[in-house]
Order: structure tokens, then sequence, then C-alpha cells
């Protein structure tokens, strides 16, 4: 507790009252001290009214108002009988989490209210380590999956340069061409891995191009058509008559298709048909 008490006998008798308590305090001369001291820490504070009604610089105002976001240090306001006057009124506004003790105030109602103001600092406390851990669990997820990004990415290069020799002396290229787009598709989602911050922020690119729909959704059903065979479940694919250009992310639009293939298969039984 950092206080500020009326009279130096005010702080004497309000230092003996939290020791009694087992509350550890600390009495500073004014506003500014008690500012000072706020930056090493604090639980809450005791000011009297007065205090803050004549402190219209207001160093306090100015403190509180740069907390963290998970921070609202609890102020406690001593306020003269009826606790109704314009100082209490503006302080209520302007320091954010205040709790008003009329005084004079009896000792247990002060001392309860002090530990319920602690108690609710030091769940702010354990906000503020639980946030501190999530950022350093999300700082190692970030480097593990930029490493897993750069692995993934070494054997990607021998097999692309593979299909493409297979594409110039197979016979059967469209099985060439499915396994090329496949490899595509995985270099894309390997250059997401690499960009975490990006994904973590839910900011996935669009790189949009031409691209015709048939080619998007032959990509999707080559991906989905052996987990259909699996089962035993029947799969057609009809699309219109004439070519449909669209402006899209052929990658992006690829995935949701598959995702789509993919709960058909999922929630149709064995032997049934699936037909997009």
């Amino acid at each position: 507790m950092l206080v500020l008490a009326p009279t130096s006998r005010d702080a004497a008798l309000t230092r003996a009252v939290f020791d009694r308590a087992g509350i550890p305090c600390l009495c500073c001369g004014d506003l500014d001290e008690i500012c000072a001291q706020a930056e090493s820490g604090a639980g809450a504070l005791l000011l009297p009214e007065e205090a803050i009604d004549q402190d219209r610089g207001s160093c306090l105002i100015e403190w509180l108002a740069r907390q963290p976001t998970w921070s609202d240090l609890p102020v406690l306001v001593l306020a003269r009988p009826g606790a109704d006057s314009a100082a209490v009124a503006q302080v209520m506004d302007l320091l954010g989490n205040v709790t008003v003790v009329e005084r004079p105030t009896r000792v247990v109602a002060l001392v309860s209210a002090v530990r319920a103001a602690l108690r609710a600092r030091q769940r702010q406390l354990q906000i503020r380590d639980h946030l501190a851990e999530r950022r350093e669990a999300d700082r190692r997820k970030d480097e593990f999956l930029a490493i897993l990004g750069h692995e993934l990415r070494n054997p990607l290069a021998p097999i692309r340069s593979g299909l493409d020799l297979l594409k110039m002396s197979a016979a059967d290229t469209e099985v060439v061409d499915m396994m090329s787009g496949q490899v595509e598709h995985l270099v894309r989602l390997v250059d997401d891995l690499l960009d975490v911050s990006r994904i973590l922020r839910g900011k996935v690119e669009l790189r949009r191009r031409p691209v015709e729909l048939s080619e998007v959704v032959r990509r999707a059903a080559e991906a989905a058509r052996a987990m259909f065979e699996a089962e035993g479940q029947g799969f057609t694919v009809t699309l219109p008559d004439g070519p449909v250009g669209l402006d899209a992310d052929p990658v992006r639009l690829s995935q949701v298709f598959t995702n789509l293939l993919t709960n058909a298969g999922k929630y149709t039984e064995p032997g049934g048909r699936i037909m997009l």
C-alpha cells in the first residue's frame, strides 16, 4: 500500500493499523512521491480527497493514464462525510478504479477495503504474468514454425526439378501435372509458414490472378479423390459448359473446395455418393 495521509499523525496511525493487519505500507509526503513509488510497483493507493483536489497538475492522473492494458491500479479515497463533494466526483471520473471510504472510518472497514483492493491487484498481476507467458510461448512457436518452414523448403526444390524432368519424358502428363499442382500448393503453404506473424494475425495475403474455374476444381478434386476411393464413395464433378473466368487466388480457392470435399467425404457413409 502507498499511503498519503492528511497529517503526520494520521500517517502514524495508518501505518500502525496496517502493521497490525499484516499489510505492508509506505507513507508518502505528496502525490509526486506517490507516483515515483508507484513506478516501482504498488498494490493500491490510499489518498485523502483534499490532496487530489489541491493537485491540479495531477501527476497521478497522468501516471494512471499510462498504465499498461492489464493494469487498473486500485485507488482508495478518504472522503469527508457524505462523499458527495465536487472533488470526489471529479476523482471518480479521472482516477478510474476508485473506492470512496468515508472518514472517520472504522478500522475494520478500512482494512477490509484495502484487502479487497489488494486481492484485485493480485489478480491483475496474475493476468500480467499469464500474458507474459503467452507472449513467450508465441515467440517460441514463431521460431519453431520458421525453422520448420525452412526445413520443408529444402526437399521441395529437387522434387520440383524431378517433376519438370518427368513432364518432359512422361507419356501421362496429366498425372505429372496433378503432382506439380500439389507441389506448388505445398510450396505456398511453406511460404506462409515462413511469414508466421502474418498468419497469427489472420492476415493471409491473397495472390489474385486470372484463373479458370475448372482449373481450381480439378486440383481440389484430384486432392480428394483418393479419400473417396478408399471409402468406396462415388464422386462426380459437373462443370459449366463454357469457361468461367475468375479474378482470384487459385491456391486459396482450391483450399476452399478441398476442405468442402474433405468434409463431404467425412460425413458421407461408405459407399455413398458425393457430387460437386
